[in-house]
């Protein structure tokens, strides 16, 4: 199954006074992550809210910590689409240190589709499906 893979260094501003990664680093790592995938799926945000009336607001984060970063490391994030409902689709994020890929961190993270004036759920668009294909984990 493909994933999408994006790299990204840990910054002088993601970390604390040791130059270790904060925790909540990684909550930014998932969202570039997560904006790269839907670009190269060709449904930038952008489109997705305006064009098509997209909104997918957050439901649950899920991180496991496995090892600590540091300040200046270059890191691989691989994301995919673990799970898709009929209203939501679950991500799944994997933080690698680029060289040797000691494993980092892993999370999910599930979005709901809503309208955007009341915020009710409703299902996922079937061309949006189509498009996420690519990222997909089969069942």
């Amino acid at each position: 199954m493909p994933r999408f893979s994006i790299s990204d260094r840990v910054r002088w501003s993601d970390c604390d006074p040791l130059g270790i990664i904060h925790y909540s680093t990684y909550l930014r790592l998932f969202e570039v992550a997560e904006h790269e995938m839907f670009r190269a799926c060709g449904l930038p945000f952008e489109t997705l809210r305006k064009q098509g009336g997209v909104w997918l607001p957050r439901k649950a984060l899920q991180v496991e910590f496995h090892s600590p970063a540091e300040m200046d490391e270059p890191v691989i994030i691989e994301t995919w689409f673990s799970r898709v409902g009929q209203t939501s689709l679950t991500m799944r994020f994997e933080v690698y240190r680029d060289g040797d890929r000691a494993h980092r961190a892993s999370g999910t993270l599930t979005v709901v589709c809503v309208h955007k004036d009341t915020m009710m759920k409703y299902p996922l668009p079937d061309d949006v499906r189509a498009k996420i294909a690519a990222f997909t984990e089969s069942a």
